[in-house]
């Protein structure tokens, strides 16, 4: 079991690291999906039932945030999100394991809280925060793989809100000076 929960995470944050270097954010809760189901096997496997339960709440509310933005419906989003944090603190408190609990919980809300931003830098930015608590869960789980490999994302994460920013900026830029060009 505990090989397997090392290539479930290992494959996990292949994806999750194609997350961070998408440009949009259809794209990042796609990957962030796939990584999700397979980062709560390797909870599971692990006895992480918190992390593990809290993790698959997020991939649903992943997929339906998906769905919705794919038919542009964002009247949701707000409620989805409240809704969903409330599920993770209902399960934190039902799986309960010790103070263990509270890392995946504030992990997830810290999260939850940055995906309700249509901007890709402070959605990266909660899903690095996401990822220094998950560090610490994965060492207390002894998924020493797992925990280094999500400091190797906590790196991709940095990298993906750099080149963002940069992306941004340099639009901005592009936007406010518009070439002119003079006929002779």
């Amino acid at each position: 079991m505990y090989i397997l929960s090392q290539i479930l995470v290992f494959v996990a944050d292949g994806f999750y690291a194609t997350s961070m270097l998408t440009k949009n954010k259809t794209g990042l809760m796609l990957f962030l999906f796939l990584s999700n189901i397979l980062f709560a096997t390797h909870y599971l496997l692990l006895g992480g039932l918190t992390g593990a339960i809290i993790v698959y709440i997020d991939a649903l509310y992943l997929l339906v945030s998906f769905i919705l933005n794919k038919k542009n419906i964002t009247k949701f989003n707000l409620p989805l999100t409240f809704i969903t944090m409330a599920c993770v603190i209902a399960m934190a408190v039902v799986t309960w394991q010790g103070a263990i609990s509270l890392l995946p919980m504030f992990s997830m809300l810290s999260y939850l809280t940055a995906m309700l931003f249509n901007n890709v830098i402070i959605v990266k930015s909660g899903a690095f925060l996401r990822n220094t608590l998950n560090v610490i869960y994965m060492l207390i789980l002894t998924s020493y793989l797992g925990a280094g490999l999500e400091i190797c994302l906590m790196i991709s994460a940095i990298v993906g809100i750099v080149l963002n920013y940069k992306n941004k900026k340099a639009t901005t830029v592009n936007d406010s000076n518009p070439q002119t060009t003079t006929n002779v």
